[in-house]
């Protein structure tokens, strides 16, 4: 015959074993929530946002950032492709209802000198007719400025923001699986 007080440590034991694996599973939906609804990864596969991303990294976006901010000159961003579906990224340089202009390899926004342009050089210097950019688009542009599929092709244009994916929050450089 089993005492109360050996009833009582099996009943605890079984109460702590499944706190455990409730704990366990509420981690794993966390995991799994930030990974594939909160954060998307995508491969880097092309030149166009050196010096910044390498060909071959990985970042990670976050597709809810849009739902909560804004998003300002400056920041990396993903979006489709509208000719081939392939997701691009590139870098938000002027909002809507800003006027963007480069000469000389100057860019230039609503007459002021826009982002600080010493590090994304372009051979020859880059040139942007003035654009203005309507309410709710933004214009973005690779960091390799010679690499012209940006706001600068007609595909692309001028970027609505209901057509942005997220902001680049993480990259991973060398992102490999290793086979034998």
């Amino acid at each position: 015959m089993e005492t109360r007080a050996k009833r009582n440590v099996k009943e605890y034991r079984a109460q702590g074993a499944l706190k455990w694996i409730f704990a366990g599973v509420l981690g794993l939906a966390l995991v799994l929530f930030v990974l594939f609804v909160w954060f998307s990864p995508v491969y880097v596969a092309d030149e166009s946002m050196q010096p910044t991303l390498q060909k071959g990294d990985t970042v990670f976006y976050d597709r809810l950032y849009g739902h909560f901010h804004s998003y300002e000159r400056g920041d990396m961003v993903a979006f489709r492709d509208p000719e081939t579906g392939s997701i691009l990224i590139k870098r938000i340089v002027a909002l809507g209802g800003e006027t963007i202009e480069a000469k000389d390899g100057v860019l230039i926004i609503d007459g002021q000198y826009g982002m600080d342009e010493h590090r994304y050089e372009a051979t020859p210097p880059l040139d942007i007719p003035k654009t203005r950019v309507p309410e709710g688009q933004v214009f973005v542009l690779s960091d390799d400025r010679n690499y012209g599929e940006d706001s600068r092709n007609g595909a692309i244009g001028c970027l609505e923001k209901k057509d942005i994916l997220g902001l680049v929050r993480v990259r991973i450089r060398d992102f490999t699986f290793f086979t034998r």
